[in-house]
């Protein structure tokens, strides 16, 4: 979706989203109906217009350009700025006038538009694992030994036979991915209430790049 949310797509941004949705939803299928008919009303629309996101760039070009996903953004994010609830109009008004000038700003001094990943500055205690990867607090405050079947399943990732008499890690409670979202993990989520957990925060692993800087 990140590669179809931009204003300009090559032809290999267009395949690799291709082969990735269409990755997503056969998984979907796979696990939650089991590609029965039966249960084809679990797929929603919403799913299932993902896999022809890619081919309608093509017709349509980039859908950030022709879709309602921008507008309806921008209503749902001036809605929530709305504090004065006597005259929610006025100052719906107020806030979309507000956006206005600070986009207008930006546009005459793009000095001062800090919005991409590459021009903010790390959090402190923040750990900039490079390539975009970036270890967010909370962490452990020391590292812990691994139980042997979590040991022996990083080992047999890495196509070892051991890495060591012991493994110490720590955990940390949030990894910011490049394209500048925060991933959350298990280890902090699982110790909040369940109505407060970020359970649509799911990302696939394919090629893990952090995991040499967590092993202590």
């Amino acid at each position: 979706m990140w590669l179809m949310n931009q204003h300009k797509i090559s032809q290999e941004n267009v395949r690799e989203a291709h082969l990735a949705l269409c990755s997503f939803t056969q998984e979907f299928e796979i696990i939650y109906c089991q590609r029965l008919a039966t249960q084809i009303h679990f797929v929603r629309p919403c799913l299932h217009s993902l896999v022809h996101l890619p081919r309608e760039v093509v017709h349509l070009g980039p859908p950030v350009c022709s879709s309602q996903w921008t507008l309806e953004r921008m209503i749902g994010n001036l809605g929530e700025e709305i504090k004065q609830h006597l005259n929610p109009f006025s100052n719906l008004s107020q806030r979309g006038i507000r956006h206005a000038q600070v986009n207008a700003l930006k546009a005459l001094i793009p000095q001062l538009d800090t919005g991409s990943p590459e021009d903010r500055q790390l959090p402190c205690g923040s750990r900039d694992l490079g390539n975009g990867f970036v270890l967010l607090h909370a962490r452990e405050p020391d590292a812990r030994p691994l139980r042997d079947c979590k040991a022996n399943a990083l080992c047999k990732y890495f196509g070892v036979i051991s890495l060591g008499p012991k493994i110490l890690v720590r955990h940390w409670a949030k990894l910011q991915i490049p394209t500048g979202q925060n991933c959350y993990s298990a280890w902090k989520e699982k110790q909040k209430l369940l109505e407060k957990r970020r359970t649509a925060r799911n990302v696939k692993v394919r090629v893990l790049h952090a995991i040499i800087s967590l092993v202590r």
